[in-house]
């Protein structure tokens, strides 16, 4: 079976029963910016490639948006009517941006929050769709890349997970909250409209600052309306998850979608691959097993080679798994050792 294919079959239920190794190696290519495409980085791995593309861009007419990057640091100023309002990002350990300050700070800047929300607008640029389907080929998918959903967006890029929490309930809060989620709704009708079969909503789901209440409140409306229109047209919604994760993975499958990407037990997250099988039934594909640490050259082989050896226990004959470095492949991995994995995934699949 090609690669896209056996890609595809794991959310069909039809899958050989060989466990297949996909790594998303978004992350660690940002970082090193090789001369190469990711396609061909995935190839020389002998994997599957995994290829997010965002096809659309953010407008904010009436407010200026500047960005400056600078080594590892990046710096975004809001100019509103009423002020300006600063996010900075560093360059965290596993090679992505960890936000250090939100434009968001008290509720005076609220007003100025609301009017970027209000004046946002997704414009499709699907220009690149056929270039990036002609260099994936059959060696892959090309998924296509959503907005976060409104809560986790508004409190990953507005609020932060601290000080915002305490601002959830405001009325200017709210608004932004309809407004986003009416806004990526509108996308993703658009988006449906695609030639492709994978989209990916990119959230980074985290236990640790999400309830299972709050999932309820504010984010499981949304992923049932972004299933419902995916499925009239023969899409798959894969959601990526990020740290502990058990206690929303219940909720998270009955909204009905259709792939958890970032699966890992402790101590990267909370439940391993057969853990998760348990609590989300049959039908939604698990992508993940192999911790970030396994690929780093902080684990002794024989750490890593049992890491591999067991996630390959836990997804032998389950038709909708996916082994993955969860929740992706971090920017400092050793690319001989993650090189090695689709073999060492061979010699330990049971006959």
């Amino acid at each position: 079976m090609i690669p896209r294919e056996a890609l595809l079959a794991r959310f069909s239920g039809s899958a050989p029963h060989q466990p297949l190794f996909v790594p998303d190696l978004t992350v660690w290519y940002e970082r090193h910016q090789p001369q190469q495409p990711l396609s061909e980085v995935a190839r020389a791995l002998g994997a599957p490639i995994w290829l997010p593309a965002q096809l659309w861009e953010i407008e904010t007419p009436g407010v200026q948006v500047l960005t400056d990057e600078e080594g590892d640091e990046q710096t975004v100023r809001y100019r509103t009517s009423t002020e300006t309002l600063v996010a900075r990002w560093t360059r965290g350990p596993d090679g992505d941006w960890w936000q250090i300050e939100y434009p968001v700070k008290s509720e005076s800047h609220l007003e100025a929050a609301l009017e970027i929300v209000e004046s946002r607008r997704y414009v499709l640029a699907p220009s690149r769709l056929s270039d990036l389907r002609t260099e994936v080929g059959d060696s892959g998918i090309v998924a296509l890349e959503l907005p976060k959903r409104p809560y986790s967006e508004l409190l990953h890029g507005f609020l932060g997970w601290s000080e915002g929490l305490l601002l959830l309930g405001e009325p200017a809060v709210e608004k932004m909250l309809t407004l986003l989620e009416s806004k990526l709704q509108s996308l993703v009708e658009l988006i449906a409209d695609l030639p492709r079969e994978i989209v990916l909503s990119p959230d980074n789901l985290d236990a640790q600052f999400i309830s299972p209440g709050a999932f309820e409140r504010h984010l499981a409306g949304s992923y049932r309306r972004t299933s419902e229109v995916l499925h009239a047209h023969d899409k798959h919604l894969v959601v990526h998850v990020g740290g502990p994760i058990k206690r929303l993975l219940d909720s998270l499958a009955a909204t009905g979608v259709d792939g958890i990407q970032g699966i890992c037990g402790p101590p990267q997250s909370d439940a391993s691959l057969s853990e998760a099988r348990r609590i989300v039934g049959p039908a939604v594909t698990l992508w993940g097993g192999i911790p970030q640490d396994a690929v780093l050259d902080t684990y002794t082989q024989a750490r890593f080679e049992s890491a591999v050896a067991q996630a390959v226990a836990e997804s032998a004959g389950d038709e909708r798994m996916i082994l993955g470095v969860a929740d992706r492949v971090p920017a400092d991995a050793e690319m001989e050792r993650l090189g090695a994995i689709p073999a060492l995934v061979e010699q330990q699949t049971p006959e």
